[in-house]
């Protein structure tokens, strides 16, 4: 089995620490040949590699080209490079495609019009083979794409509203996936305290703690149990029941201790023991609000006086602080305390609630400002959550501080965004906190109003609820005056209760007035049902609402169970409209009575879509002759669709904070190394919905809740609750095809699973995103194969020209792969950064010719770099980055000065107009046809020492080595045709 990898050897300490220690190339040796042997197919006879005598982790004499993230300016700009590529007849010279994000756009595109004509169909070659034009002209295949340039809404205000009722669905779908969790945790807080007058009676789960506690505050009859027995009777009953059930598992299991279930029931035993007393110490205390929380502390105090002792009498080989039971038990029981606190500021709220709805002169200031802080706090953060979420990748930026050069500006604006991302953070969380006091506001009674009804009048009943609440007036509120006589000296008050404003409701009040009229109804029905109505508030109103919550509640959650992970987010619209755009057969048009130059509403019907094209078909099998099929071909570079794994929960796979893994999808295999590798027809059978449009979708899933490396906790939860999730639920590739089940199940809890971020390698489902969520040029998939010679197009936003993605992907290899890369990019930085100053300058006062001569210096765009495998085996690394250099054509230009940002503008800009999409493309043929020319130079050499030197010149061994394996001829240099003609002569 290729996902196996190879078996450990003897002396291994076990399977996991021989895949730690075993190199990737070493133990998935079986791919790498299936690839090389898919590849062979499309070489000539005299290129084929050898797949069975290869070696593990040898260089191989493969190209591969990489086409970085950036949405639809990276797809833009690609297109250019491939379009320059083919004018130099290279594109049958490249044997592997890398993409990620918007490069995997155009990848995908040239992948499936390969695939189905077995031509280049973005541009044509020059007559005569010779490649002297500065430019190419369009071809349908480029207009189809042109039409497209605004992919996302290319109908225009049809796809909008379209796009926004979907959006709609799927926030209503996860409001259907919360509610259930909403109303079960409402139906509790009501059982347990069903009146007003219950909030202040410290109870657990409706069991008061109180001695002589109001027999109505139980809508059951399990108090007596307690009150006969005592809470740490029962809880000891229910320890040593957890505690034999735990060694009956450790038995079952013959686990290593503190492995499997055991431990989590020893813990569990211990939490019921620890709340019983607790639970007997809160009655001693007789405190109206948070009885059990201080009972709780109280006890932690002495637990961890106790803990210290131990630990100081205890030898020094016995004191291991790392993730031994006791820092766990301890770290147990604060989470505890905070529970229980949360739980029990609960009733402190709804009292509060309570006491402001009632009138400002029977509610006390505290709750006054309990309540309308939290409410007010809610409001305030809603925007601001909107705003955050919106220009998330800015904040991002922010946070890096990489967006201001002043350190102490870098530092602030670092602060304020990430203030404003908590806040943010907090605004949908607060929301539904909210929306959980009000429900269970409506369900508990308003006891106290029995004792003021008839024959009072409404008037009369006011002033009976004011004297049964306070014994301060009823405004609350003080009035008076001042006086100051500065020639006697003498300073005055006269200050009286302001008299109570006259009410501007006459209805007169009820136990249930507080509650709306639509849930009044419905309790009244319950309780009719059950012949409660003459039965006391707290059956009559509290019980029926308990029911009513609890049925709904899990009907809710009995319906939002067939909700599958992948139907209601937005990955499913993104992908369509994607794949309308770059997907698509040339060669056949889908409507004949349509005219390719004519206006149509829907422009996809130009050409025959290929929405279904599966990854297998790729390498697809010929069966022209049905006596006898022809072998799998194929017709384009072996593409490799990079996307990221979010495993934020995983302990083993996640030590250095990464939170993901490199994960890959190919015509041959799917998978990682955290969850290993399946075949990809396989995979297929299995998740009906992956295709080619979907690994394209998955791959430039940028916006998600959780977003790998660049996961933003704070927003997690927002994000994940309010859809926002490009993302894609895949069945786990290391169950495809096994026979063991998996060790965590991800569904469909799918959304709890995001909202924590405790995603799992080993779960059932994986969650995918954006490539560049973890790496974003695409390289390091073909390091890990070990090609000989990389072409990588770095398209991503990086206005401040820091080549971030470079670095990263330097230490990744470096860490990960022992392989170091030493590229010379650093004139490309300095010349680009002069002339996105110089235009920047522009727009405010003309430059100078000094600094407009420092601009057009060294028209660089490409730098080529050593690929250092180890011993003897070196690579190269050809690095194509968008920059400037002063000399691209007039409209290249024109925008670049109009635009100070270009050719970085932001990534969140996916809506292209016509002019945007021409000037990145026009770009990307620029740079890489200047270079293959060799009317621009390219910077050779160390990184500490570069150099230029242009690609059709002799004498650069980097160029040499990458000339001859892209097939192009060697220039030779002069002193050695002249020594070889005097040899020869002699």
């Amino acid at each position: 089995m290729p996902d196996q990898g190879q078996v450990p050897p003897p002396g291994a300490r076990n399977a996991a620490a021989f895949d730690e220690e075993t190199p990737w190339c070493e133990k998935h040796q079986q791919i790498v040949r299936d690839e090389i042997a898919a590849i062979n197919t499309r070489r000539g006879k005299t290129r084929q590699l050898d797949p069975e005598s290869m070696e593990a982790c040898q260089m191989l004499d493969v190209v591969g080209l990489a086409l970085s993230g950036g949405g639809i300016r990276s797809s833009a700009t690609c297109l250019g490079v491939l379009q320059a590529l083919n004018h130099h007849d290279l594109i049958g010279r490249i044997d592997y495609l890398s993409t990620v994000s918007g490069g995997g756009y155009i990848g995908a595109s040239l992948s499936t019009t390969m695939t189905v004509t077995g031509r280049f169909v973005f541009g044509q070659r020059p007559a005569g083979g010779t490649p002297t034009a500065n430019e190419i002209s369009d071809t349908p295949s480029v207009g189809h794409i042109r039409n497209y340039s605004n992919y996302l809404i290319p109908a225009g205000f049809r796809d909008v509203l379209t796009g926004i009722a979907i959006v709609a669905r799927g926030l209503i779908a996860n409001i259907g996936l919360t509610l259930p969790v909403v109303l079960l945790l409402a139906a509790v807080t009501i059982w347990s305290t069903p009146l007003r007058s219950c909030l202040t009676v410290a109870n657990i789960f409706g069991v008061d703690l109180a001695d002589g506690a109001l027999p109505q505050c139980e809508l059951h009859h399990f108090g007596w149990i307690a009150d006969r027995y005592g809470f740490t009777a029962i809880g000891a009953i229910v320890a040593l029941v957890l505690l034999a059930c735990g060694g009956f598992a450790y038995w079952i299991s013959r686990a290593e201790r503190g492995i499997g279930p055991t431990i989590f029931l020893t813990y569990a035993a211990g939490i019921a023991f620890l709340l019983g007393i607790a639970c007997d110490f809160a009655r001693v205390l007789q405190i109206t609000h948070f009885a059990l929380t201080l009972a709780t502390a109280i006890i932690g105090v002495g637990l961890f006086f106790g803990w210290a002792l131990k630990q100081s009498l205890a030898s020094p080989e016995k004191r291991q602080e790392f993730r031994s039971h006791w820092p766990t038990a301890g770290a147990t029981f604060l989470m505890l305390l905070a529970a229980i606190s949360f739980f029990e500021f609960q009733p402190f709220m709804l009292s509060q609630m309570f006491d402001v709805v009632d009138s400002s002169a029977i509610g006390g200031p505290v709750g006054s400002i309990a309540v309308t802080w939290i409410k007010s706090l809610a409001a305030i953060a809603a925007p601001i959550g909107v705003f955050v979420t919106a220009f998330r990748q800015q904040f991002a930026e922010l946070l890096k501080g990489n967006s201001v050069s002043s350190q102490w500006g870098s530092t602030v604006l670092a602060i304020v965004a990430k203030v404003a991302l908590w806040i943010a953070g907090l605004a949908l969380p607060l929301i539904i906190w909210v929306a959980y006091l009000y429900l269970s506001y409506w369900g508990i009674a308003n006891d106290p109003i029995e004792k003021c009804q008839a024959p009072l009048t409404v008037l009369a009943q006011r002033d009976c609820l004011a004297a049964t609440k306070s014994t301060v007036p009823a405004s609350g509120n003080l009035s008076g005056k001042i006086q100051f006589d500065g020639a006697a000296g003498t300073f005055s008050a006269e200050i009286a209760p302001k008299a109570a404003a006259t009410t501007a409701t006459s209805d007169w009040l009820t136990p249930i007035s507080h509650v709306p009229a639509w849930l009044r109804f419905a309790a009244s029905n319950v309780a009719r049902q059950f012949h409660w109505s003459d039965a006391g508030s707290g059956y009559a109103h509290s019980l029926p609402v308990v029911i009513l919550y609890t049925l709904v509640g899990m009907l809710l959650f009995a319906i939002s169970w067939s909700l599958t992970p992948n139907a209601n987010s937005l990955h499913r619209l993104y992908r369509d409209r994607l794949s309308k755009a770059f997907l698509f057969d040339p060669g056949r048009s889908a409507d004949g009575n349509i005219a390719r130059a004519e206006a149509s509403l829907d422009q996809g019907r130009d050409f025959k879509p290929l929405d279904r094209m599966k990854l297998s078909e790729l390498y697809a099998v010929a069966n022209d002759d049905a006596m006898r099929p022809a072998a799998p071909r194929l017709m384009a570079p072996y593409h490799l669709i990079n996307t990221a794994l979010n495993i934020q929960g995983s302990d083993f796979a996640n030590r250095r904070g990464r939170n993901a893994d490199f994960f890959v999808f190919s015509p041959l295999y799917v998978g990682s190394e955290a969850t290993r590798y399946a075949r990809t027809p396989a995979v297929e059978r299995l998740e009906q919905s992956l295709d080619l449009a979907t690994a394209m979708a998955i791959s430039g899933a940028a916006a998600s809740s959780n977003m790998g490396s660049n996961s933003i906790k704070a927003l997690t939860p927002t994000l994940a609750l309010l859809n926002v999730r490009l993302g894609y639920w895949l069945s786990n590739p290391r169950y495809v095809e096994a026979t063991g089940r998996p060790q965590r199940r991800s569904t469909p809890l799918f959304l709890w699973s995001e909202i924590s971020g405790r995603l799992y390698e080993n779960s059932d489902g994986v969650y995918l995103t954006d490539g560049g969520h973890i790496e974003n040029l695409g390289v390091y998939e073909l390091l890990r194969r070990r090609c000989k010679v990389i072409i990588a197009v770095d398209a991503e936003a990086d206005a401040q020209m820091n080549f971030s993605s470079l670095m990263k992907l330097q230490r990744y290899a470096r860490i990960d792969l022992g392989v170091r890369i030493d590229l010379p990019w650093t004139p490309i930085r300095d010349r680009t950064r002069a002339i996105m100053a110089e235009n920047a300058d522009t727009k405010s006062a003309p430059s100078s010719p000094e600094r407009s001569a420092e601009a057009q210096k060294d028209h660089v765009h490409v730098a080529i770099g050593i690929i250092d495998y180890g011993g003897d085996d070196r690579g190269y690394l050809v690095y194509i980055k968008s920059s400037l250099s002063s000399d691209e054509n007039d409209y290249i230009r024109d925008y670049a000065r109009r635009n100070d940002t270009f050719p970085h503008e932001t990534t969140g800009d996916q809506f292209f107009s016509e002019e945007q999409f021409e000037v990145y493309r026009a770009l990307g043929f620029h740079m890489t046809h200047g270079f293959l020319a060799g009317d621009h130079p390219a910077v050779v050499g160390p990184g500490t020492a570069p150099r230029t030197a242009r690609f059709t010149e002799a004498g650069e061994e980097a160029i040499d080595a990458v000339r001859g394996a892209l097939g192009l001829a060697v220039p030779r240099r002069r002193t050695a045709s002249v020594t070889a003609t005097m040899i020869d002569q002699g």
